[in-house]
């Protein structure tokens, strides 16, 4: 299996059951009858993992129930082709992000400056991307419609925890115009709505707090560890070593103490929505 994002994200969540049982590589690949360095390219999928050998893995380790199941159901879909691996132009940053998402059970976005895209309407897509200065036409259109199908994990069966928390002054630049930033307020609302999804507003009041020292996404998983995924224009980074991601973690619990509550937050979209549209 080549080395693809979802082979990553399968080979970092067995090596996470493989420390979880508190078995060394050494001692897996006694089992298995492989070198320590053939469990090493395993588990980091440079080589050798597929549906078949993640089967004996997992027995090795004696894994059973709804984890085996999972992670089975990973490695069959390792050679079944995603939306995001269709058509190419998409960038590989961009790919591995919807991958991240797409696994997630728990994403935090905080956000400073722009509402995050996992909750930006089609035409708000569109005028932002365009101010970014990606070339009208096709790619401004790929983007937007990538965009779109990402924020199906809100909506599916089982669907992504997804908090989002905003500086007011999101809330007041009227993107696309007035008429346009009233329509995605209002969406913010009803999406917030949803059971999975949560929405505060830190408001002017606070003054100075830690979200502006600048937005990510904190996505978790059900094994392997969080990552932070930072971007800027067109490109984007993951951190996932534990004392680079533990102060995004701290800086969450602070700005859910410094947010207004839910219905607050609620209220004070709502009533920037009706400024902007009696401005617009």
């Amino acid at each position: 299996m080549q080395d693809t994002p979802r082979a990553r994200a399968l080979a970092k969540e067995l090596r996470a059951v493989r420390n979880a049982a508190g078995v060394s590589m050494r001692q897996v690949g006694d089992v298995l009858g492989w070198s320590e360095a053939k469990v090493s390219r395993f588990e980091t999928a440079q080589r050798g993992l597929t549906l078949e050998s993640a089967q004996a893995f997992l027995d090795a380790l004696s894994v059973t129930g709804h984890k085996r199941d999972r992670l089975l159901k990973m490695a069959r879909e390792l050679d079944q082709p995603v939306w995001w691996e269709f058509g190419g132009g998409v960038p590989v940053q961009l790919s591995e992000l919807a991958d991240a998402e797409s696994r997630s059970t728990r994403i935090t976005s905080v956000a400073g400056v722009r509402i995050p895209g996992l909750l930006q309407t089609r035409e708000h897509s569109r005028a932002l991307l365009t101010a970014f200065g990606v070339e009208p036409g096709g790619s401004v259109e790929q983007l937007v419609a990538i965009r779109q199908v990402r924020q199906g994990i809100l909506t599916k069966p089982d669907p992504v925890e997804y908090e989002a928390i905003l500086d007011e002054a999101v809330l007041c630049r009227a993107i696309g115009g007035g008429k346009l930033m009233a329509r995605q307020l209002d969406e913010l609302v009803r999406v917030s709505s949803l059971d999975n999804v949560q929405i505060r507003v830190v408001p002017f009041s606070v003054g100075e707090h830690t979200g502006l020292d600048g937005g990510f996404h904190l996505l978790e998983f059900v094994s392997s560890r969080p990552v932070v995924h930072l971007e800027q224009r067109r490109c984007g980074v993951f951190l996932d070593d534990p004392d680079d991601v533990a102060p995004f973690v701290q800086a969450r619990s602070t700005l859910r103490q410094t947010a207004l509550g839910l219905d607050e937050s609620a209220e004070l979209i709502s009533t920037y929505a009706r400024r902007h549209e009696r401005e617009g």
